[in-house]
């Protein structure tokens, strides 16, 4: 994932535009009232708000308020459907921790750059407050046997109907967001550890190596070992 980001800390915000790129606003001091589209939201403190690229909203906002401008090709072709329309996310945990980290690296350093570097986390956290149960588990349980049944049982479905309904929630079919999800997680094993390849296939939830090369060969257009060579060569250049 591309990790151009752009934050910043606004003193208020008000009248009506859009942007071309996605946005995450969080207000620091008091209640935000922003109107999306069609739709009218109140945004507290303890929450953020995600506004897709190229929809009209406007807010009046007078107080400190953190902006987190994206580029579009940030967003995971997995969870496009899932970020096309507005969020209110209740921040907790570690989802606050993030925000107030941000805000004491921008206080020191306004220009900082390492603070890019905590937005890949937080896009993790936006997409699993925002994902529906079934959808969650692949991510938490992506390295365990994954049958249709078994997500759609999750969510009170028959199998054809969910079929469907997961398709329109993240334009995959759910054997291919899982094969997705695990080759996601290989490249980065591949990249950042020492395991053989046939380590992270059963780290990422494949029986043999055959089957492991042969789906990531399919997701990536080239094999673990290429892969991991080509991400070697690149990083020594």
């Amino acid at each position: 994932m591309n990790q151009q980001v752009d934050i910043q800390i606004f003193h208020e915000c008000s009248g009506e535009h859009a942007h071309d790129y996605p946005q995450i606003l969080v207000p620091l001091q008091q209640t935000m009232q922003i109107c999306i589209g069609t739709s009218e939201y109140q945004v507290t403190p303890r929450e953020l708000c995600f506004v897709p690229s190229g929809m009209a909203h406007q807010c009046n906002y007078c107080g400190k308020l953190l902006a987190i401008n994206l580029s579009e090709d940030m967003i995971d072709e997995r969870n496009v459907v899932l970020l096309s329309y507005p969020l209110i996310i209740s921040m907790q945990g570690q989802i606050t921790r993030l925000v107030e980290l941000i805000q004491a690296e921008l206080q020191q350093n306004p220009e900082s750059k390492a603070v890019r570097y905590l937005y890949s986390y937080l896009y993790s956290k936006l997409i699993e407050s925002s994902a529906a149960p079934s959808i969650r588990y692949i991510s938490e349980h992506y390295d365990l046997p994954i049958t249709v049944d078994q997500l759609a049982k999750i969510e009170s479905y028959n199998a054809t109907y969910y079929n469907d309904w997961f398709k329109q929630q993240t334009g995959f079919s759910p054997s291919l967001y899982l094969r997705c999800t695990r080759i996601k997680h290989a490249k980065e094993l591949l990249v950042t550890t020492n395991f053989s390849v046939m380590e992270i296939a059963v780290m990422v939830g494949y029986s043999s190596n055959s089957t492991f090369t042969r789906a990531f060969h399919n997701i990536t257009g080239m094999t673990p070992k290429a892969y991991r060579e080509q991400s070697e060569l690149q990083r020594i250049g």
